[in-house]
């Protein structure tokens, strides 16, 4: 892609100054041509979608140009990109945009992308819409529902589920609100009715006998018979009992966790239209990367089903 064509003379300025900044930063022959062309085929790329002006780039073109890497051919051999090609030229990316705040061309950088490692994500497995159902079949009680809703349906993390309050679950607004998560940020989610009724009916029905008279009631959602805050190890411990009473093999080949059930729901709201920018927004991801697991996993199950037709 190096002898892609850009017509925006400002941009090729750019294009040049940024390649020679790269070398006077001292990578190694190899790595300064692969930045510089990835670089390249970022500015051919939002110069078809008509965006001239550099300061003109937002989050949007970065997923946008992040989707069509997911979705581009390899020009070297057959299938796509491998992840560490495209985890390079998003790291290009964020070299040319840093390059660009430090020489004040931009005052803002679009692209606030980690420092990548080489190495490939590790995927985790998912259930489909189909074992999903098959799992809440089997609950036996309302804190099995809640606790798969809330994994699920919100798409929280294992260490969500453990720290989350009662003080934090809004039924009047039908919101939950998720503090001082991975990153140290809060979210907000809006619960659907089947959540927010698997929630109600946990908290009016079982967590209020779990409660322990003549002791300070536990600010924790989820509470044990005890009346203490549950362990998120004992919530994946309740699941794994759930995927045996389902007799589904499949489901128990898959090892699944709380964690997948996050997977799951991501994967499933990107088949039915979801953009990858709700989903990480969604899910509280801080970093577009992270959301290419799901994209990814769409992109080969798609192909996969469209060859078996």
């Amino acid at each position: 892609m190096k002898h892609l064509p850009i017509y925006n003379p400002v941009f090729e300025t750019y294009h040049k100054e940024f390649r020679q900044f790269i070398i006077t930063k001292g990578y190694s022959r190899g790595k300064d041509t692969m930045y510089a062309s990835g670089v390249r085929e970022f500015l051919f790329f939002i110069e078809s979608r008509q965006v001239y002006e550099i300061k003109d780039v937002t989050a949007k073109e970065i997923i946008s140009y992040y989707e069509y890497l997911i979705e581009r051919p390899n020009q070297r051999r057959e299938g796509g990109l491998s992840d560490s090609t495209i985890k390079n030229q998003l790291f290009a990316l964020r070299l040319f945009f840093d390059y660009l705040l430090d020489t004040d061309v931009i005052e803002n950088s679009p692209a606030r992308l980690p420092k990548f490692s080489l190495k490939r994500f590790k995927e985790r497995n998912i259930l489909t819409i189909e074992e999903v159902k098959q799992l809440y079949a089997v609950c036996e009680t309302k804190q099995d529902r809640a606790m798969i809703s809330l994994a699920y349906g919100c798409g929280l993390r294992r260490s969500e589920l453990e720290h989350l309050d009662s003080s934090d679950v809004l039924l009047q607004k039908g919101m939950l609100i998720i503090r001082d998560s991975k990153n140290h940020k809060n979210r907000t989610i809006p619960l659907s009715d089947i959540v927010l009724k698997d929630i109600k009916e946990y908290i009016l029905y079982e967590r209020v006998d779990n409660i322990q008279p003549h002791t300070l009631p536990s600010h924790a959602f989820f509470i044990t018979k005890a009346g203490v805050r549950q362990k998120g190890e004992d919530m994946n411990n309740r699941l794994k009992q759930l995927i045996e009473k389902t007799q589904n093999p499949e489901i128990t080949r898959k090892e699944i966790t709380l964690h997948c059930l996050r997977h799951s729901i991501a994967t499933h709201l990107l088949d039915n239209g979801a953009t990858i920018e709700f989903v990480q927004h969604f899910l509280g991801h801080s970093d577009i990367d992270t959301v290419h697991i799901y994209a990814k996993k769409r992109k080969q199950r798609t192909k996969l089903m469209s060859q078996m037709r």
